[in-house]
């Protein structure tokens, strides 16, 4: 079965999973110790980049300023004080989130998990430093795959993550749930606007308890509407 093919069988039978991507924006600092031990994969990356001899403004995408507060930031991530992930990661997604007015933190904690490219697919109460590392340094889609895949194995996925990640997952069961716009008769993704949105979605299954693919039409916000495959805004 392709992904995205099981949104036929209304109904979810396995226990739900939710995946969310990472966002680059963060918040520094941290109220809790040090990391003591990591993945093997995230040593085998943390090693890739300490070794790195290549054009470190190609690879993080920045420059000046930007570029060595970077450097400085992945130079400290073994000593750096940690956040719960979801404290950590401050972009539009989590925004749509807004996870501490949330009223059941228990269920949103067991439900969705977030793709870090360092961390790999990590419980949004898992304790993390600040980093600058994206899911195609060094391969780390490919390093994390067969891992990712047999922790999503047991669950009915519901896939909220974009392009670059999607490459690091593979599930049997599981639909990507995708927001478009069209307009002059043309689709795209929905961008900016998209990734709030998003993070509403995500808050909304959460508050309903949303088990049935179904309910899906039930959702509206900004104008987007359910088709039965994907959430799309008529412009």
């Amino acid at each position: 079965m392709e992904k995205g093919e099981s949104f036929k069988i209304g109904k979810i039978m396995k226990p739900l999973i939710i995946l969310i991507p990472p966002s680059e924006g963060k918040i520094d600092g941290g109220r809790f110790d040090c990391l003591n031990k990591f993945e093997e994969v995230t040593e085998r990356l943390l090693d890739e980049l300490n070794s790195y001899e290549g054009d470190f403004g190609k690879l993080y995408g920045l420059k000046d300023r930007a570029l060595e507060k970077a450097r400085e930031i992945n130079g400290k991530i073994k000593t750096a004080k940690t956040l719960p992930a979801i404290e950590r990661y401050s972009g539009v997604v989590y925004k749509g989130i807004d996870y501490d007015s949330i009223n059941n933190k228990k269920l949103f904690d067991e439900k969705v998990y977030i793709l870090s490219g360092l961390f790999g697919l990590i419980n949004c109460k898992k304790l993390i430093p600040n980093y600058k590392f994206k899911i195609d340094f060094f391969k780390a889609d490919k390093l994390w795959k067969e891992k990712i895949a047999d922790f999503l194995k047991d669950y009915y996925v519901i896939d909220l993550l974009p392009l670059a990640h999607k490459k690091a997952v593979n599930y049997e069961n599981g639909i990507e749930v995708e927001f478009v716009v069209i307009k002059n008769d043309k689709k795209k993704f929905a961008g900016h606007e998209g990734k709030l949105v998003k993070g509403k979605f995500v808050r909304w299954l959460i508050e309903n308890n949303i088990e049935d693919v179904n309910s899906f039409k039930k959702f509206n916000e900004e104008g987007y509407e359910w088709d039965g495959k994907r959430f799309i805004k008529n412009l």
